[in-house]
């Protein structure tokens, strides 16, 4: 091979090898500019969902209307105003007892009966002198009045007669309290002696309280004597019964404020028909002041309070929306509304202090009105399936 053909072939390679380079630079330069696209999107991406905020999970109510009452709840002591106490008024060993406590008795019925054996002859010799007496009472008159016997025998006869009668009466009387009778209709709550005491005039044997007399005593502040009237309704309940609320109406209002305390006393009277409330039980109260009817009401948990005004999120489209609203009476966890929202709005109970107006949120647990009716045709359609199921197993 001559020279010129080595020469001709080295520069021919050296050709092809630059055109090698020069492909491979442009190849590295378009994928560099398609990886440089692939990111500036993926950016517009990231920015476009870090401005489409996540909807926030909320719980809703709806706003109903119905009755809601002004009250003021404060404490109280049931006591009775019909209480006796039973004394013995004559003595002797008490030989029965009728009553045990606990025990509903009536007025006039015999709770405990004492020996009278001693008693019945007693009253039986002052019979016998009384009897004597008259026969010579008798006699004094028919001599006086025949002139055979002296004024003076007459009225000494009839002073003995009298003095016996008294004493008659007397022993008498002695006998019958004997039998130790109930003053007044109620519960016997305490029995202070046994059977075979030695009972002497003046002793304590039983106490007794009428139920239907418990009067609820309430001291209230000052600042509420405006509030009060006669014949406001109160509700009670008490620790033995804490799943019954038992009512009542005020009775007296004492017109006068303690100096001391800053209050003043009431007295209510209590329904205790059912006979399960007792003197001396421990109650709370409340006294209803004033009642709304057909109100507007929410749970008071939707209310978000800043600076003493109120306001709630309510939803709509999906948004929740910042709304001011004014209140009224507060009860049980529930408040009236007087402006700011309407029946059946939709207010969120759960998630509001996280919230900003026009928020986006998902509420939880909620079903629109086209699923519950899709629901009740499920309902009916499988009822009308059960009923022909049974018709075709008995034809």
């Amino acid at each position: 091979m001559s020279i010129l053909s080595k020469h001709h072939n080295k520069t021919l390679l050296i050709g092809i090898l630059l055109t090698g380079l020069a492909l491979t630079g442009c190849s590295k330069g378009g994928a560099t500019k398609d990886a440089s696209a692939d990111k500036t999107a993926n950016s517009e991406v990231l920015e476009k969902d870090k401005k489409e905020k996540p909807a926030v999970p909320v719980e809703v109510t709806s706003v109903t209307r119905g009755d809601i009452q002004q009250t003021y709840r404060t404490i109280t002591t049931l006591q009775a105003e019909q209480e006796a106490q039973v004394v013995a008024r004559t003595s002797g060993i008490l030989e029965m007892l009728h009553v045990e406590e606990g025990d509903m008795v009536k007025k006039g019925q015999i709770l405990a009966q004492l020996d009278v054996e001693q008693l019945t002859l007693e009253l039986e010799q002052l019979k016998a002198g009384l009897q004597k007496l008259e026969g010579e009472l008798k006699r004094q008159n028919s001599l006086f009045k025949r002139k055979l016997g002296s004024n003076d025998s007459l009225e000494k006869v009839r002073f003995d007669h009298q003095a016996q009668l008294a004493q008659y009466k007397l022993a008498k009387l002695k006998l019958n309290y004997a039998s130790i009778k109930a003053p007044i209709s109620g519960v016997i709550t305490e029995r202070m002696v046994k059977s075979g005491n030695m009972i002497r005039d003046n002793d304590f044997l039983f106490k007794i309280v009428n139920p239907q007399s418990l009067k609820a005593i309430l001291h209230l502040p000052e600042r509420e004597l405006s509030n009060i009237k006669k014949g406001q309704k109160i509700l009670l309940q008490v620790d033995a019964f804490s799943d019954q609320v038992i009512s009542g109406n005020i009775e007296r209002i004492r017109p006068l404020i303690d100096s001391d305390t800053g209050t003043f006393k009431v007295v209510a009277k209590l329904d205790n028909s059912k006979n399960i409330l007792h003197a001396g039980m421990f109650g709370k109260v409340e006294v209803v002041f004033e009642v709304h009817t057909d109100s507007l009401l929410l749970e008071q948990q939707a209310l978000v309070t800043q600076d003493n005004r109120s306001h709630v999120f309510v939803v709509r489209e999906n948004k929740a929306i910042q709304t001011p609203i004014e209140i009224g009476f507060k009860h049980n966890g529930v408040v009236e509304i007087t402006s700011g929202l309407q029946e059946n709005d939709r207010v969120i109970t759960t998630g509001q202090q996280i919230l900003k107006h026009e928020n986006k949120v998902e509420i939880i647990g909620d079903e629109t009105a086209e699923q519950l009716a899709e629901k009740d045709k499920l309902k009916e359609s499988s009822s009308a399936t059960t009923a022909t199921s049974k018709i075709a197993a008995n034809p």
